[in-house]
């Protein structure tokens, strides 16, 4: 297999990983939407299958500029033995002090409460299955972008070919790592994506490197630049006037 090919596989893998974490990612919103219907599902058992008395309201919390949780205080007798939960308030139905509230509770577990307004979903669960979904909205897009880059640097590379070169690399402080090489009698400087980066020069890692690309789009590849001593590919983008045409 020629030298291009061989390249060319390396980009193709890496294309194929950031598809690969993007479906993965995907995976989350199913199981996310699973436990969240979990939640209200033991809620609506309580409301079906429960112990219904009536309470009474003796605390109503409302938390200052939107920070918490709202929640309603209930007393109420389960089984002969006086009880008070707080209730997690997700309806917009406003309490007062000593108002009678219809309470369901689990006869097992008579901490288990809900109202016929309030589901008494739990902060704690809630957070394990909506956060997920919050770092899927970030990292699919990501991931998406990622592997369309790649797809882009691949062609280019296709179109342009590879060339030998020398590459120098600097880490700035909470900077993208900043790469210098020369080509086409060009000296260029260039900053390597988040998500890729030169490795260090001990071990004769950066040996053997070669470039392609034109404008501000370019890719190094190392073919020992990964830790098992394998192939690696990083992601380069020209800064400044000097580039190649």
């Amino acid at each position: 297999m020629t030298d291009s090919a061989t390249w060319d596989r390396v980009l193709r893998r890496q294309f194929w990983r950031a598809v690969g974490w993007a479906v993965l990612c995907l995976l989350v919103v199913p199981a996310s939407a699973l436990g969240i219907a979990w939640q209200g599902s033991r809620a609506d058992y309580l409301l079906d299958h429960g112990t219904e008395v009536t309470g009474k309201v003796v605390a109503v919390g409302t938390p200052r500029d939107g920070d918490g949780t709202p929640t309603v205080t209930v007393a109420y007798t389960a089984g002969g033995v006086p009880e008070q939960a707080q209730i997690n308030r997700d309806s917009d139905r406003d309490y007062e002090m000593g108002e009678p509230v219809s309470v369901f509770y689990d006869p097992d577990a008579p901490t288990h409460v809900r109202t016929a307004d309030e589901q008494n979903v739990g902060d704690g669960w809630m957070a394990v299955f909506s956060i997920p979904l919050l770092f899927v909205l970030i990292l699919v897009p990501l991931m998406l972008s990622v592997a369309v880059a790649w797809a882009r640097r691949r062609r280019l590379a296709r179109r342009t070919g590879w060339r030998p070169v020398r590459v120098q690399a600097h880490d700035p402080v909470d900077r993208p790592q900043v790469v210098r090489f020369t080509i086409g009698g060009r000296r260029l400087v260039a900053r390597a994506t988040a998500l890729t980066r030169v490795p260090p020069a001990e071990g004769n890692r950066r040996a053997g490197a070669k470039v392609a690309g034109s404008g501000r789009r370019f890719v190094l590849v190392l073919p020992n630049g990964s830790r098992r001593g394998g192939p690696r590919a990083v992601a380069l983008k020209a800064t400044g006037p000097r580039r190649t045409q």
